[in-house]
């Protein structure tokens, strides 16, 4: 197994550990999930540049890494939404824009790829970031962060639907 296939899949088995950590009552374990988070959120950066860098990139990369990001975000999101820390609606419109671009790729034609954007790059970290803030701080700077984010959620998921519409097999 690549270095690269085993951060994203670490991504994935210690998702649980951060939404657990979250889920506790104790100040102590919201921090300990946050440290977590953030290691999770590097191998994301750290597991692309390793795959570049090598020249390894794969299929199982290819549709791993966006499941595992997606994993992480909307898993840790999902635990603060249940604690009031984060809005239902901020979880709802990014659960359907990723639904929403998942599809897109799948229903392109042979052939035809939708590779991430720079800007979807930002939004992922900004989504990174937002969740990670909600885990242990309230106030206008979370709320600042999930707004920034929702902003490029969207605006990413419409800016892909509008270049790719071309693309669709109906």
């Amino acid at each position: 197994m690549r270095i690269q296939d085993a951060l994203t899949i670490s991504r994935i088995v210690f998702v649980p550990l951060v939404m657990v950590c979250w889920g506790a009552n104790a100040t102590v374990w919201r921090w300990a999930g946050l440290a977590l988070f953030v290691v999770l959120a590097i191998t994301d950066y750290a597991d692309g540049r390793i795959a570049r860098y090598r020249h390894e990139t794969s299929r199982f990369g290819a549709y791993v890494d966006p499941f595992a990001d997606k994993l992480l975000v909307l898993g840790g999101a999902s635990v603060l939404v249940g604690d009031h820390r984060l809005s239902v609606w901020w979880f709802f419109f990014v659960l359907a824009r990723e639904l929403g671009v998942s599809t897109l790729r799948a229903v392109l034609r042979p052939g035809a790829t939708l590779p991430a954007s720079v800007g979807a790059k930002f939004k992922t970290l900004s989504q990174l970031v937002a969740v990670g803030a909600s885990s242990v701080f309230s106030g206008w700077g979370p709320h600042l962060l999930l707004a920034v984010s929702l902003v490029l959620t969207l605006g990413t998921g419409i800016d892909y639907l509008r270049r790719m519409w071309h693309a669709i097999d109906f």
